[in-house]
């Protein structure tokens, strides 16, 4: 029976291990072989691979925003939808840009599983009523400690620019609006809502009184129009995306017949919604003249709905300034662009102005918005690439085991697995990991972990 057990075991981690190399091997040679007219098909083999994916590794886990199904489902969603090439812009991929699109997958997914195969020592905790009860007043006191000093943040940076960009009558991206320091702060608007999402999870009724829930909606408020006042549709969809993440990360199944299908479903489609009409309002609150977006995107159908350009060009144009990139790029710069958050967050940017990293090859200056390995090959090439998969892979999966021992005991670890889900679910649309904004976001994450584990481990003798 152990044996039997046991060969079970084998077979399926031998399948698990062989399923992301098979997908990147056959897709790679599918773009490298297969005749330009006949690429559109590459393409939809792509996008139907995200789905499939997407849907083995949920049904693996029993989780709907396991770590690895959302990078599936974002990544050969992007190369798919990349792929078509619609845009004038967009040239045929070069041999390393098909070595870096597939090879990161590869690569990222067998380092997950390798990870998650290693021993994991069980520590057992006592969880009473008293530890659950100090952890959850911790969750309470973050709340209006983020909001407030986001929005004293944000005030700071109204007075010192003197305008508010919802109001503004000129073009601008939300990225002019920005005081160096204060900024970082002023986003990290975002946590108060996943906060409020972790502090209803384990607070009990006695525990939410009527003047708690009335600072609680007064924090989520302010930390709502944060957003709304910068014309930030990143900031706006971090709003919506860590709280839901938080939830689903909750929500496990054996089957997927076990899920509230229906009740899921409606939600997304509510919240699609929601994030379109945002999306559509933040793109005419920039103030673009008439023309503008069409004009950058230089599609090769003219006449292609604006809305349908931009969704786009949202995601494929990041694997287009990558392709673009092995073609321009004469020399290395050897970890300045990776190592960047350092040099922004320690200051050394105005005392050693040479540690600033040149500035990314762009088909179009407008068009800046890069993937997740851009970065890495910039500083060290095909061998950065493999690297940085390596150690994404490993990250994923870190974050996941530390999650599945902890999160009962400090649900910090629940947000950071949102974030991780963020990273994953827009690895087509930023280098996140030489952000300095993400570092600080993670930095300030880990210190309500250690907040929190502190005064939950506060009453033990």
């Amino acid at each position: 029976m152990e044996n039997g057990k046991e060969i079970k075991s084998t077979i399926r981690n031998g399948f698990v291990f062989a399923y992301p190399v098979a997908v990147a091997l056959c897709g790679g040679l599918l773009c490298r072989f297969v005749p330009d007219s006949g690429q559109w098909i590459v393409s939809i083999l792509l996008i139907l691979a995200a789905f499939g994916s997407y849907l083995f590794y949920a049904r693996l886990s029993g989780c709907l925003v396991d770590l690895r199904a959302l990078l599936s489902l974002s990544w050969l969603f992007g190369l798919g939808l990349a792929n078509l090439r619609l845009s004038n812009l967009h040239e045929p991929w070069t041999d390393t840009s098909i070595l870096s699109f597939f090879g990161f997958y590869a690569l990222t997914m067998l380092t997950f599983e390798a990870c998650m195969l290693l021993p994991q020592k069980k520590e057992p905790e006592v969880f009473d009523d008293a530890s659950r009860s100090r952890v959850t007043d911790a969750l309470y006191k973050l709340i209006p400690i983020t909001s407030g000093i986001s929005f004293l943040c944000f005030c700071a940076e109204v007075i010192k620019l003197r305008y508010i960009p919802l109001f503004a009558t000129f073009t601008h991206a939300y990225n002019y609006f920005h005081v160096t320091g204060l900024h970082y702060f002023t986003f990290s608007s975002m946590f108060t809502h996943a906060l409020t999402v972790l502090f209803l999870m384990f607070a009990k009724k006695e525990e939410r009184p009527q003047k708690r829930m009335r600072i609680i909606l007064i924090a989520n408020i302010i930390s709502l129009l944060i957003p709304i006042l910068c014309v930030s549709k990143l900031q706006f969809l971090l709003v919506f995306f860590y709280p839901v993440m938080i939830l689903l990360l909750k929500l496990r199944f054996k089957k997927f017949s076990d899920l509230p299908l229906k009740r899921i479903g409606i939600a997304a489609l509510i919240m699609a919604v929601v994030l379109l009409l945002a999306g559509f309002v933040f793109t005419v609150r920039r103030n673009y003249p008439e023309g503008y977006l069409q004009g950058i995107f230089d599609m090769k159908d003219p006449e292609t709905p604006e809305i349908a350009q931009l969704l786009y060009m949202y995601v494929s144009n990041n694997y287009a300034n990558f392709n673009h990139m092995t073609l321009t790029l004469t020399e290395h710069t050897y970890g300045l662009r990776s190592a960047f958050p350092i040099v922004a967050l320690t200051g050394l940017k105005f005392m050693v102005p040479s540690l600033t990293p040149p500035d990314p090859d762009l088909l179009k200056q407008e068009l800046s918005t890069l993937s997740v390995i851009y970065d890495a090959y910039f500083d060290f090439g095909l061998v950065g690439v493999l690297l940085f998969s390596i150690l994404f892979g490993a990250l994923l999966a870190g974050i996941t085991r530390l999650n599945e021992r902890k999160q009962r005991q400090n649900p910090i670890t629940l947000l950071m697995c949102a974030e991780l889900a963020l990273y994953a679910t827009l690895s087509f649309f930023d280098t996140w990991f030489s952000n300095p904004t993400v570092w600080f976001w993670f930095a300030i994450t880990i210190l309500m972990y250690i907040y929190v584990e502190y005064q939950r481990r506060r009453g033990r003798s």
